[in-house]
């Protein structure tokens, strides 16, 4: 087959011109324009990668075009006259210095009086630094003439560095044609001056706990309590999905701290640190487990599952959130069928496909994972077998009913899935940690921790009658020895109220949601993570924040073996 040339039509003065087929390939092989380009945020954070966003005129997808990404730092900078560090907070009008704070803008005073000495004239120079000042804020007035730039680097993406501290960056993004010898026009954007991040805070140690008393501190940085006892440590963290970190969620919080590109990099910090075993995850969107979190941490020699929340309406896949569970590959292996994937809206059209009202009360989305693991030993004497449950129950508190229910039901999946490797639900030690959404003392708390109750509001939509609203697990609460350490023994009727004060800390909230409860006839505790200290979390209002990125805190407890 053969293109037709295109044909010359006869055409009438001032008539357009009609286009053949060769000038409809110039359209579709040339530049294509650049209708928007932007950053989630335009504050940028040293070592924190910042990715465009590139919308096309045509709605083409970036993937299918070919463009040319130019980065470039600004020649001047902006940093701490007195200390050199970022970001500054006052500009002395008398010339081009600037502070990060009042004692610095203090120590560095006496120099305004000499400069007073030489001459300089406070109107002329005044008027300079206001234009500076609208460049600073982002203005095009005086940074458009004077500002010169360097080029960094020409990949899609950029981290800033320790040499942009201080720096406005600049990226400009130019469309190609296909065979890349044209180019389109080009779209730019530029940045706030590159802040380095915020200093670390002083690293939670670890609570030794001895007869289920907390009896002493940890060495900061130690992992483990007792390395010589048979065990594992397991953590379990809720680290807040991207789309529930909005600025209308957290108005408190800096607007750079709050996108994923600056919070994976201090979530990932804390895992790492922490060492753990064994770690149960909430919030974890599908593609920041598989682009970031799965591959980060198999560096630290990690293996993990992740399961997505059965939430179709929310589109795009990588943007569901879920649960993940990750072990370490050199400590643990997954027993042989041993994973086990709860969508409590299956178990809802299974049980109550019937019952309409109840079948719509009951779809939340939410999800739980049961992983059955053995421990790698030279010797079968020292293999050991726990079996992990990981979930995040539903959070509406005007649904308490549903989150009994899924209580209820994660249990029995625990229960059969014991029974199923092992014959009874008594040979195989449980850790089931995760958000539950749910108050100490709370109907799914209660169950948990005494293995029945009587649903303190009834209920009047219908949704517990099937169910047995008991267990026959014997579990406690790990973190609940954080409380009664001071005022009761573990074996107290009071313990498992006791848990600490709270895991998620909101100006709209404060209160503990997290558990990680075990079955105290296999396990004992030997080690807990201390909490965040209250001046660490108001420090900068509430969570999240600049040093702790996610609205939840991580629980973590060391146990050992008693059999």
């Amino acid at each position: 087959w053969r293109r037709p040339a295109a044909q010359q039509l006869p055409r009438s003065p001032g008539a357009p011109l009609l286009r053949g087929w060769d000038s409809m390939d110039d359209d579709r092989n040339g530049p294509q324009a650049i209708s928007r380009l932007r950053l989630v945020s335009d504050q940028p954070v040293e070592g924190c990668e910042l990715t465009p966003d590139i919308f096309m005129s045509n709605g083409m997808s970036v993937h299918a075009c070919r463009l040319e990404y130019k980065w470039y730092r600004s020649i001047t900078k902006m940093a701490c006259s007195w200390c050199g560090k970022t970001p500054v907070i006052m500009q002395r009008l008398t010339d081009d210095s600037y502070y990060c704070s009042v004692p610095c803008f203090t120590n560095a005073w006496p120099g305004h009086a000499a400069q007073h000495r030489t001459g300089l004239s406070s109107s002329g120079v005044r008027g300079e630094t206001v234009k500076q000042a609208d460049a600073w804020l982002g203005r095009d007035v005086y940074e458009a003439a004077e500002q010169k730039w360097v080029e960094v680097s020409d990949s899609s993406t950029y981290i800033p560095s320790t040499d942009d501290v201080g720096h406005m960056l600049k990226l400009a993004v130019t469309p190609l044609s296909n065979d890349g010898y044209s180019k389109g026009t080009a779209k730019t954007l530029k940045t706030n001056y590159v802040i380095a991040p915020p200093p670390l805070p002083p690293p939670r140690r670890m609570l030794l706990v001895r007869n289920n008393v907390v009896v002493s501190l940890g060495k900061p940085g130690q992992a483990r309590t007792n390395a010589n006892r048979l065990g594992f440590t397991l953590l379990t963290y809720n680290v807040l999905s991207e789309i529930y970190a909005t600025a209308d969620a957290y108005p408190y919080c800096a607007s750079w701290a709050l996108p994923w590109n600056y919070r994976r990099r201090n979530i990932l910090r804390e895992l790492v640190n922490y060492r753990a075993d064994i770690m149960c995850l909430q919030e974890v969107q599908a593609d920041h487990f598989e682009n970031f979190l799965e591959p980060e941490l198999a560096k630290y020699n990690y293996a993990g599952v992740h399961k997505c929340k059965t939430r179709e309406f929310m589109g795009q896949y990588g943007k569901m959130d879920g649960c993940a569970i990750l072990y370490r590959r050199d400590k643990f292996t997954v027993v042989p069928g041993g994973l086990l994937e709860v969508e409590f809206n299956t178990i809802a059209r299974q049980r109550h496909s019937n019952d309409r009202a109840v079948l719509n009360r009951l779809l939340k989305d939410n999800v739980a994972q049961v992983l059955l693991l053995e421990m790698i030993a030279p010797h079968p004497a020292t293999r050991r077998q726990v079996l992990v449950a990981n979930t995040h129950i539903n959070a509406s508190p005007e649904f308490a009913d549903v989150k009994l229910w899924q209580t209820q039901h994660l249990l029995l999946e625990i229960e059969r899935m014991m029974t199923q490797h092992s014959g009874s639900t008594a040979n195989i030690p449980v850790v089931a940690a995760g958000d539950f959404n749910s108050l100490p003392g709370s109907d799914p708390h209660t169950l948990l921790a005494n293995g029945l109750v009587q649903p303190e509001n009834g209920d009047p939509s219908g949704v517990l009658a099937t169910l047995p609203l008991r267990h026959s697990l014997p579990l406690r609460s790990a973190m609940a020895t954080v409380g009664a350490h001071a005022n009761a023994s573990a074996e107290s009727h009071e313990l498992q109220r006791m848990e600490p004060p709270y895991t998620n800390y909101t100006t709209s909230f404060v209160g503990t949601l997290d558990y990680i409860f075990y079955t105290v006839d296999r396990l004992s505790v030997g080690g807990l993570l201390q909490m965040v200290e209250d001046r660490q979390g108001q420090e900068h209002t509430a969570l999240p924040s600049p040093l702790f990125s996610s609205d939840h805190v991580p629980l973590l407890s060391e146990f050992h073996f008693k059999r």
